[in-house]
């Protein structure tokens, strides 16, 4: 019932989700009938929904939406890898709450990251892939290079501008 409200957007939604839901758990009309119960347990829970939540309509497309979503531990195992470069054997005086701050730091700037231009062109190209094999000691000269070319093209082009 809690997750009703965190769901829907306004207590005249919740208050609907909430109605079906009470008419589905009481087995009401549709789902009392034993055809439903058997298939409940026969059919693929989607198709179920699918067959049999005309009558609740709300419900069934928030139960679809929540039951299509993937299951995965890879965002967990990411976090984990990222507490492990952050709070590493040359960093382990850090306290929990300031490897937690970190973490989080990292996390949304490698989301935030994926929507610049540096992202898909320059010497950080896709850097998050491939954590393992960046080469983070080189970064630097790759972008020092990139700042001495875009200021030879900066000087051609004042060149061209005044001949």
């Amino acid at each position: 019932m809690e997750a009703f409200g965190k769901i829907v957007e306004n207590t005249y939604d919740e208050k609907q989700l909430r109605d079906q839901f009470a008419e589905f758990q009481l087995k009401k009309e549709i789902y009392s009938m034993p055809q439903a119960q058997v298939d409940v347990v026969t059919m693929d829970v989607i198709d179920w929904w699918s067959i049999y939540g005309f009558q609740t309509p709300e419900l069934a497309e928030m139960v679809k939406k929540v039951l299509s979503q993937p299951i995965s531990s890879s965002s967990v195992e990411r976090a984990w890898s990222t507490y492990g470069h952050v709070h590493s054997l040359k960093m382990n005086i850090l306290n929990s709450s300031r490897t937690d701050k970190l973490v989080y730091i990292h996390t949304n700037l490698r989301l935030l990251s994926r929507y610049t231009d540096c992202y898909t062109n320059g010497p950080f190209k896709k850097w998050d892939i491939d954590p393992e094999n960046s080469c983070l000691e080189e970064s630097p000269l790759k972008l020092e290079d990139m700042r001495w070319a875009d200021l030879e093209n900066d000087l051609d082009k004042e060149d061209t501008l005044t001949d």
